[in-house]
């Protein structure tokens, strides 16, 4: 059973990840305990996804520790008086530090393998938003540090106080500036908002020409290879 799971551990983790997307912004009509179970399911789930991910001890063990960092903020702000927003700010900086090493991992090993699987091409996606997952809480904690950093339609503005739902708008914000689809609720107006948006672009964009034009010609090799008489 183990080795399915790791044979398809990517699709599990795609999986994790639609399931966390479609808790987030649906937990604002919870109780406060069903907000905090409910958070600490996803990232239970999302845990034992990433451990398939990581097969490494120091990859294992560096995770921990952020996940351990990320579950303090979150509690911490979910539960005790957080004036200051450090709980906050302590879930958004090692979310994103999480996320960055995860989509590492997840590229390294991909472009180590010889032969691709349908699997690998899944964790190309997975990697995919996971980045846009890392840059939407490289936003969050910019607008937490500096609330002026971003143009928030009217709309918007009045629910961006419950947390969940401004993590949920930060996500969509990111998704809509790696895809370049460009941006219409939220949009920066300040240097540091800019100068993430503008990086947040041009890898989107490198990484569809790169790692997936990468994917698709090994695939083409591997065919090519494969059909050449002397193969045989």
């Amino acid at each position: 059973m183990l080795k399915k799971v790791h044979a398809r551990k990517h699709l599990a983790l795609l999986v994790a990840l639609v399931v966390a997307a479609v808790i987030e912004p649906l937990s604002i009509d919870f109780s406060l305990g069903a907000q905090i179970v409910g958070a600490l399911v996803v990232v239970t789930i999302t845990l034992g996804v990433f451990l398939i991910v990581f097969e490494e001890r120091w990859e294992r063990r560096l995770a921990c520790v952020m996940v351990a960092f990320i579950l303090a903020g979150n509690i911490g702000h979910e539960v005790l008086l957080d004036r200051f927003q450090i709980g906050a700010i302590t879930y958004h900086c090692f979310a994103a530090l999480f996320l960055a090493f995860a989509v590492a991992v997840i590229l390294k090993r991909i472009f180590e393998r010889q032969t691709i699987r349908s699997d690998d091409m899944i964790g190309a996606l997975c990697g995919y938003l996971l980045t846009a997952g890392a840059w939407a809480n490289a936003y969050a904690l910019t607008y937490l540090l500096w609330p002026g950093s971003f143009r928030v339609a009217e709309g918007v503005a009045s629910r961006l106080g419950d947390w969940h739902l401004q993590r949920f708008f930060f996500g969509y914000f990111s998704v809509m500036t790696l895809t370049g689809l460009g941006y219409t609720e939220i949009a920066p107006i300040a240097s540091t908002s800019y100068s993430l948006t503008w990086l947040e672009s041009v890898f989107g964009q490198f990484y569809i020409a790169v790692v997936v034009a990468q994917l698709v010609g090994m695939r083409l090799a591997e065919v090519i290879k494969r059909n050449r008489p002397d193969s045989r």
